[in-house]
């Protein structure tokens, strides 16, 4: 009869009705597991100006901005306020809690009529970094390579305009040529060797060597340089560990930049210390009582070109600066680090740590 028609159309329609029900719930859904597992952060504001919809990226920058500016509105609304004059997309950085957050707001229209808006946050801090790097890198690499260049246009000009009068000046004049094209030939291969390491290309010949008599070998070859400037140069070793697998070559180069690093900046009388312990873990420091790092630039001693005597006057005992940095990746591509701790009068320690492979 009617009243089972109309009973039936009934339970057609709750039947539909549940199945669509079953299908917003189960998008939305999906929209929910899309926006938690977005590393961008999404704000979706609505037509009142609330916050109706973040995800966990979004939650980060609001709770940052909420505890560095705790007074202040959150910055979308100005940017929302300009998306509903203008109708047009908006798009900002903005700094917080040392981050930086790219911002891009577009308008969600309904016919004629905004109702809403929605950001994307990106943590572009990474990014920016790099740029800075690089942009870092390339003043370095200019200001570095600019002075030679200059020297060595000066002087041999003056050579050939045959401005130089005696035998003696021009060998002079020869012999500063020489010795800043052999710091530019050095700095460029410092920085080819730097880049094929930080790019993974460190290859590594290892072999178990006696620990003693390996360091005793780089003690002997700065003892006649620590005598000349009148530094003491001691060799102390308290491991157990008769043994270490590395590549001795490589480690060489290590310990020879940082010794050469402690006699430079020691005054006379003061006194480098190589020294070896630990058990587990071999623990090779390099200590002297010199001039110091000041405390805000250690976070930055392993960067390239960094240089702890920025007066330094530059010359033949005058680095590239990339010393420290090269010395990082050579000891991280043996499994080990390499920290500092110093203070500034009082002298400085670096220190390499390093798995001990082999126990004899």
């Amino acid at each position: 009869d009617e009243t089972g028609e109309l009973a039936a159309s009934f339970n057609t329609m709750a039947s539909k009705l549940n199945q669509l029900v079953d299908a917003l719930s189960k998008e939305k859904e999906q929209l929910a597991s899309v926006l938690r597992s977005m590393v961008d952060g999404v704000v979706m504001i609505d037509a009142n100006g609330k916050l109706a919809v973040t995800n966990p990226p979004a939650e980060r920058f609001l709770r940052d901005w909420d505890f560095e500016h705790s007074d202040e509105p959150v910055p979308l609304f100005p940017f929302y306020q300009q998306v509903l004059q203008t109708g047009q997309e908006v798009t900002e950085d903005i700094p917080v809690q040392g981050r930086i957050w790219s911002v891009v707001m577009v308008p969600l229209n309904d016919r004629d009529q905004i109702r809403g808006a929605v950001a994307v946050l990106r943590d572009i801090t990474q990014e920016r970094k790099l740029d800075k790097m690089r942009n870092d890198f390339v003043a370095n690499v200019s200001h570095e390579l600019r002075t030679p260049l200059s020297m060595l246009q000066g002087y041999s000009e003056a050579i050939v305009d045959d401005i130089v009068a005696t035998p003696e000046e021009h060998k002079e004049l020869a012999q500063i040529i020489y010795d800043e094209s052999a710091r530019m030939t050095k700095l460029v291969n410092e920085l080819l060797n730097l880049a094929r390491m930080e790019a993974g290309h460190v290859e590594l010949f290892q072999e178990t060597l006696e620990l003693r008599p390996y360091l005793e070998r780089i003690q002997r070859k700065f003892t006649n340089l620590a005598r000349e400037r009148e530094i003491h140069l001691f060799l102390e070793i308290s491991t157990t560990h008769t043994h270490v697998l590395i590549d001795p070559d490589r480690m060489e180069q290590v310990l020879t930049n940082l010794i050469d690093n402690a006699l430079r900046h020691t005054p006379s009388g003061g006194s480098v210390t190589i020294r070896a312990r630990g058990d587990k873990t071999l623990l090779v420091e390099i200590i002297d009582t010199g001039s110091g790092i000041p405390q805000e630039d250690l976070p930055f001693v392993f960067e390239r070109f960094y240089k702890a005597d920025k007066a330094r006057t530059r010359g033949r005992l005058g680095g590239t600066g990339l010393g420290l940095a090269i010395a990082k990746n050579l000891v991280e591509a043996h499994g080990g680090t390499i920290s500092v701790q110093s203070k500034l009068g009082e002298g400085t320690t670096f220190t390499i740590a390093l798995m001990l492979h082999k126990n004899k």
